[in-house]
């Protein structure tokens, strides 16, 4: 397949780009500098600002599925992740591709009934010390990826730890999220390489957490 990888320099970016070269998958990927490590075998690097339409659509030409992993990075200013994931749905439906896989998190989005009452309590807590405008962005950034016609999934694990073990995984659309939830990025990475290579949560958002 050919996968569109916005996001690519992030850490769960990188762990994707890993699971899926080793698959064998042509990448096109995004960056908005110019990356220092070499790319992978089969990948195309395109460099340029989200907001440029001609850099948007030169990463998402031929692909087969399209996987948005980029955030806010931590204490970051500038708010980008709604805008930007609009930029890439228009790019998509100019260019009649469909598959849109989207990352976000357990505690982003409208609270979900399935979050246990101290992880409820967390949210509350880090959405008061925290950037409000920076949590409304990434619920802004859901709302437009279900409010859109893509064959979308959003993808929400709880907190990631850097271990490269990949563990089994357990997924749903009600999954129980406590503060012991949590999953390793290359768990992660391998779960979202299998729902791009046979979608089970089209137009749904799937909770995770490895085992």
């Amino acid at each position: 397949m050919i996968i569109s990888v916005f996001g690519a320099s992030g850490r769960s970016g990188r762990a994707f780009i890993a699971a899926a070269s080793a698959a064998g998958h042509a990448l096109r990927l995004h960056y908005r500098s110019a990356p220092e490590d070499e790319a992978p075998p089969l990948s195309t690097v395109v460099v340029g600002a989200l907001t440029d339409p001609t850099a948007v659509r030169e990463v998402l030409r031929g692909a087969d599925a399209v996987i948005v992993l980029f955030g806010p990075r931590p204490k970051a200013r500038h708010v980008f992740a709604a805008k930007s994931t609009k930029a890439i749905i228009d790019g998509m439906q100019s260019q009649g591709q469909t598959r849109l896989i989207c990352l976000t998190g357990a505690m982003i989005g409208d609270s979900a009934g399935n979050l246990s009452i101290p992880m409820r309590t967390l949210e509350f807590a880090i959405r008061r010390i925290g950037d409000d405008e920076q949590a409304e962005d990434r619920t802004a950034q859901e709302r437009v990826v279900r409010g859109s016609k893509m064959r979308w999934t959003l993808v929400k694990p709880p907190r990631l730890t850097e271990s490269s073990e990949v563990t089994r995984v357990r997924a749903a659309t009600d999954l129980s999220v406590g503060l012991r939830s949590r999953m390793s990025r290359a768990t992660l990475a391998a779960f979202l390489l299998q729902e791009v290579l046979d979608p089970h949560y089209v137009q749904q958002a799937v909770y995770v957490e490895g085992t």
